[in-house]
């Protein structure tokens, strides 16, 4: 059985084209949906309800309170789990897929494979045309890192135990695939298909905020998920407070830049930050010296 996962939160606007993309699915595994609404206060809920009435394969779990996304996720893994299924395929309520073969594409691979637990596709963003596509990720947990797109994903449910939810629940963070997927990797094997299976949607989000200071508190974020990982595996995923706090400073040079905002500006940012590279140093130089801020902010716009 192939549970396929959606956490959904006012998306009244995608929700029935994710839950489409669903049940469009060729596979000869039999496929179970679990939709969790995180008490959407649009007609999210009322879309869910409708398609759960028509299929009986769909779990519709309405949240009277909202928990947040990791929560709210949680708790459909712990009623898959409990339901055994065997294989998660991941699918947020305001992405799609595009490919009628995508489960059976990767559900052949995982029978294939026994000794490979995670599986992920290519894709493409709704913006810029499609033209943004997901490769393939090899160590991909660390400050720089770009995570797999939730919605490329499929992994085999016997990598998530009572122990590993509890342990990410009381850490209370902001998202689960980050810190979810770095315990997976290091427990199993990895395997990318190149096939184009889905459309991860590129628009404000919590895990996609547009202000510079949601930006940076989410860059701080995956700080302290990374630092977490590194407590459940020392030595494994190359933290080190001196790393992580480079990466920081380095972020607020950047979004100073991107979005004209000097609030940004910390002490240590002037004082503690060693660029490492000659557009660092004219950006450094550029809050120091506030007259020249806006044309070198010019400057390294053209630049980029």
């Amino acid at each position: 059985m192939i549970a396929v996962c959606i956490a959904t939160y006012n998306h009244e606007h995608f929700i029935a084209e994710a839950i489409e993309s669903v049940l469009m699915q060729e596979c000869d595994e039999p496929i179970r949906i679990y939709i969790g609404d995180d008490a959407s206060s649009d007609g999210t809920a009322a879309i869910c309800t409708q398609y759960a009435q028509k299929d009986e394969r769909i779990i519709f779990i309405k949240s009277e309170t909202n928990k947040g996304l990791v929560n709210n996720t949680l708790s459909l893994y712990w009623q898959i789990m409990a339901d055994k299924c065997e294989y998660i395929a991941m699918l947020d309520g305001d992405d799609y897929w595009v490919d009628k073969q995508k489960l059976q594409l990767q559900v052949n691979y995982l029978r294939a494979h026994p000794e490979i637990g995670f599986v992920h596709t290519n894709g493409s963003t709704s913006s810029d045309s499609n033209k943004l596509t997901f490769g393939q990720r090899q160590g991909v947990y660390g400050f720089d890192s770009v995570g797999f797109a939730n919605c490329t994903v499929m992994f085999r449910t016997n990598l998530l135990s009572e122990e590993l939810l509890l342990q990410i629940e009381a850490q209370h963070f902001l998202w689960l695939d980050y810190p979810l997927y770095g315990v997976f990797y290091q427990h199993t094997q990895w395997a990318y298909l190149p096939q184009k299976t889905a459309v991860w949607r590129d628009h404000t989000s919590v895990s996609q905020p547009k202000t510079a200071q949601a930006i940076l508190s989410l860059r701080e974020e995956k700080c302290r998920m990374w630092k977490w990982l590194d407590t459940c595996f020392p030595g494994q995923v190359g933290y080190n407070n001196q790393i992580a706090h480079d990466f920081l400073l380095n972020e607020r040079l950047n979004l100073i830049y991107a979005f004209g905002d000097r609030s940004l500006i910390t002490q240590d940012l002037l004082h503690d930050f060693q660029p490492r590279s000659w557009k660092q140093r004219i950006k450094l130089s550029g809050i120091k010296h506030e007259v020249l801020f806006p044309f070198i902010r010019l400057f390294t716009q053209k630049c980029n």
